[in-house]
């Protein structure tokens, strides 16, 4: 699990789906504080520096975080760590 990320996981539920899981995510790094993770992830996750972010609106990163954690398959990444024992990342 990228470590930029491990510490606003959440643990897996039936009753989430990879939107709500996402959600989740985004909740916690809002909670924590430690925005610049968020940024950091976008960053790699969609190829663009920080220079590019900056002209784009809170939507449209929100949409690259979404859909870079979606096209990694977060949700079954965080299973497959589960379920080998990877919690911590």
């Amino acid at each position: 699990m990228n470590h930029l990320l491990q510490d606003h996981i959440p643990p897996l539920s039936d009753e989430q789906d990879a939107l709500q899981f996402i959600g989740k995510i985004v909740d916690n790094i809002k909670l924590s504080n430690r925005h610049n993770d968020y940024i950091d992830a976008v960053v790699l996750m969609s190829g663009q520096d920080w220079e590019e972010l900056k002209f784009l609106d809170s939507g449209e990163i929100l949409r690259l975080f979404i859909d870079g954690l979606s096209v990694n398959r977060i949700v079954t990444l965080k299973s497959f760590c589960d379920l080998m024992g990877l919690n911590n990342g």
